[in-house]
């Protein structure tokens, strides 16, 4: 008895291993049936179990459950009762995979359990029938394992049938279908399972034809033989064929693109095709057969490497810097898969591709990046659609947008809605290649902040030279244009003061004389008491005009000191002078001002203060509107400090959001015409000086919806040195 190597399927050709048969002994039949139809297998196996059974013999049949149903059906339709046999015990129907499984171990059948299986299952058989007939089996055990590839198995497990027909009496069919030999060499193989049987059935039922059919079975046959002569010739041409695609893949793998190469399972470099050899500049002899270690920068990557492929994974990306002949480094990027034959790794298949230029490109791109990231200035770019495509920390820092926030986003998210046409004219150009420098306009925070900015914008072209995109070189101006606006507001307010002080220095004999006049005129003992009175207003308005003319000259010092004014008296006066105004415009006008309330101010200054924002009030209010002048004491929000809170609120038109934070600004005016813009300037500054404020509070309603309206706030402090405090608008 020969045992084949275990497990013989791992072998390519099971047949080169086969060795001597084991013979069935004489007594028994043990018959080899060979079947291409189903139909024809079912009908011969079922006509020799029904006459052994008919014969009152015994029968097993171990079997797939499609064969077990075939041949039940035809051994009743001989007549046979098959439900009275098996009571009897004389019949038995056993499932293939099932009974190989309770003597298989490790793939491998093992001839204890088979003897004491097979062997339990025979004797129960024959001690029904003791006598002949005895009893008839048929198998396709060895079938099912030749299919699963356990060639070698299916051949032991012929030799455990006979082995075990030396001590039983049975016999014993088994199946084996003629599709699991279809190659050429399969010839040694049907002999090797010929020899474990004394019968053999060939595919057609050739015994049972006549002399007539057996001759026309013959021509057939020839037919046959002559078509498989002319496919084993179609086949030597397919091999020629194949032979020269062979060459040709050679060829086009030695001459690929890529280098390639294959390593062994210890790194020993195998073979190499001659891309790789010219990037290295190496020889075949000076690279193939080395260890790849020797040519690896970082040997332990190459390990790991080694280790995944061995382990049947493959390699995707990996990056390696290699040395070549010059010992220059070389950057390549590797994939690589394993070869495995029979579960085993035979070598790894590697795919190596030049990285050189991508690494200078890279480095290059890296150096352009940190330029961009440590700009000043943001530098953004977008598609031609507008979409914000990289945004670098410079922008993020004036627009206070993440990148993660604007990249994806349009641009218009930084642009003031009525500058939107800008976008699409700037886009216009950038796809006629146009480059815009040094464009001067608005953009919007995050927090809604109007920012001055400065744009240089430049199309970006891919590597055909079509426009893609836009790149964006944003500066923020808007500390340089406070500047510039704080130069000009200097440079104006020195041409004001110039003209001021000569106005002044001209007007100062005039007013002197009328004051003289005056003077003279109230002296007169005719003279009314009423025009008295008003003589005597007038007196002290042109007293505050010269101490203004003189204060503008620059060369008269203020050497007055505050004094206890009476608030509702000093109001009163200057009310008294805007009467015609008020009359004219028909205003209403409602004072809620505390008797007797007192501020220790300088007496001009305070009525100067009162009088810009009355006729503020005056020159907002509509025909027939009204104004309030509320005036009560109070104290400092941050300092406690005791004065007294002076409102002046008119129903005008309102001051918008938009311009309100500007008009304490010099030259700032919404009168267009009649406003200097230099009003409520001088009366913050008088205000700060003196450690008081000023704050604005304005409505802009939309007509028969709310009110609109305006409301000045003023507090002055009493004491004659407080501390100055900054003016909140």
């Amino acid at each position: 008895m020969t045992r084949f190597h275990h497990p013989l399927e791992t072998a390519p050709h099971p047949a080169d291993k086969i060795g001597a048969p084991t013979r069935f002994p004489t007594s028994n039949s043990h018959t080899a049936h060979f079947y291409s139809s189903d139909d024809l297998l079912i009908r011969e196996v079922a006509q020799n179990l029904g006459s052994t059974l008919a014969a009152g013999g015994a029968a097993v049949v171990i079997a797939t459950s499609a064969h077990q149903v075939g041949f039940e059906e035809q051994i009743r339709a001989r007549g046979l009762d098959l439900a009275k046999i098996a009571r009897e015990g004389r019949w038995l129907v056993l499932d293939a995979s099932a009974t190989l499984a309770e003597f298989m171990v490790e793939g491998w059948p093992d001839a204890d359990r088979f003897t004491t299986v097979i062997g339990g299952v025979l004797d129960c058989l024959t001690a029904t029938c003791p006598e002949r007939p005895g009893v008839a089996a048929y198998g396709e055990m060895v079938a099912v394992l030749w299919e699963e590839g356990r060639t070698g198995a299916a051949i032991r497990l012929e030799e455990l049938w006979n082995e075990l027909a030396q001590k039983r009496r049975f016999d014993l069919s088994c199946g084996w279908p003629l599709r699991f030999f279809s190659r050429d060499t399969d010839g040694v193989v049907i002999e090797r399972i010929c020899a474990e049987h004394n019968h053999v059935v060939p595919g057609q039922s050739y015994e049972r034809m006549s002399e007539d059919e057996r001759r026309r079975q013959t021509v057939i046959w020839q037919m046959q033989s002559q078509a498989l002569e002319e496919e084993t010739r179609q086949g030597q041409k397919t091999r020629q064929t194949l032979e020269l695609r062979e060459a040709e893949l050679r060829d086009f793998l030695e001459n690929a693109a890529i280098g390639m190469h294959w390593l062994a399972s210890e790194g020993t470099i195998v073979w190499a095709n001659r891309t790789l050899l010219s990037l290295l500049g190496l020889q075949p002899q000076q690279y193939v057969g080395r260890n790849f270690a020797e040519f690896v920068e970082n040997p332990a990557q190459l390990d790991q490497m080694l280790r995944l492929l061995k382990s049947g994974e493959n390699v995707r990306g990996a990056e390696f810097q290699l040395r070549s002949s010059d010992g220059s480094p070389r950057w390549v990027r590797i994939d690589a898969n394993p070869w495995q034959h029979n579960g085993e790794f035979v070598h790894a298949r590697c795919f190596l591709v030049d990285l050189s230029r991508e690494k200078g490109a890279d480095e290059a791109q890296m150096k352009l990046a940190a330029i961009v990231e440590s700009s000043d200035d943001a530098i953004v770019s977008k598609d031609l659609n507008g979409i914000v495509t990289s945004w670098n920390r410079a922008a993020e820092r004036i627009f206070g947008y993440t990148a993660g926030e604007m990249i994806g986003r349009s641009i218009l998210t930084v642009i003031p809605p009525e500058l939107h046409h800008d976008e699409a004219e700037i886009l216009r150009k950038i796809q006629a290649g146009e480059r815009i420098e040094h464009f001067e306009t608005v953009r919007v925070t995050k927090s809604g902040e109007r920012i001055d900015v400065s744009l240089t914008i430049s199309p970006i072209r891919d590597q055909y030279g079509k426009i893609v995109g836009a790149a964006k070189i944003l500066r923020d101006v808007t500390v340089q244009k406070k500047l510039e606006s704080a130069l000009r507001t200097t440079e104006r307010l020195a041409s004001v003061g110039r003209l001021a002080a000569t106005v002044a220095h001209e007007i100062n004999n005039p007013l002197e004389a009328v004051t003289n006049l005056i003077y003279l005129v109230r002296r007169d003992p005719d003279l009314p008491e009423a025009a008295r009175g008003r003589l005597k207003m007038a007196d002290e308005e042109l007293q505050r005009v010269s101490h203004i003319a003189r204060q503008t000259l620059g060369f008269y010092r203020d050497t007055s000191s505050a004094v206890s004014v009476n608030v509702p008296e000093a109001v009163e006066e200057m009310l008294a002078i805007y009467q015609r105004r008020f009359s004219y415009k028909q205003i209403a006008l409602r004072k809620r001002i505390t008797p007797g309330l007192r501020v220790c101010a300088l007496k001009g200054e305070f009525k100067q203060i009162v009088s810009n924002l009355v006729s503020n009030a005056i020159d907002a209010s509509p025909q027939g509107g009204a104004i309030e002048v509320r005036a009560w004491e109070a104290k400092h929000p941050l300092t406690g400090a005791p004065g007294i809170h002076l409102v002046v609120a008119d129903q005008g038109c309102g001051i918008p959001a938009a311009i309100r934070r500007q008009i304490f600004a010099p030259f700032f005016t919404t009168k267009k015409d009649v406003g200097t813009g230099l009003g409520l300037w001088i009366v913050k500054g008088m205000l700060t000086k003196a450690g008081g404020w000023i704050r604005c509070r304005s409505r802009v309603a939309p007509p028969g919806i709310a009110r609109s309206g305006t409301v000045m706030m003023v507090f002055l402090v009493s004491e004659t040195e407080a501390p100055a405090q900054d003016a909140a608008a």
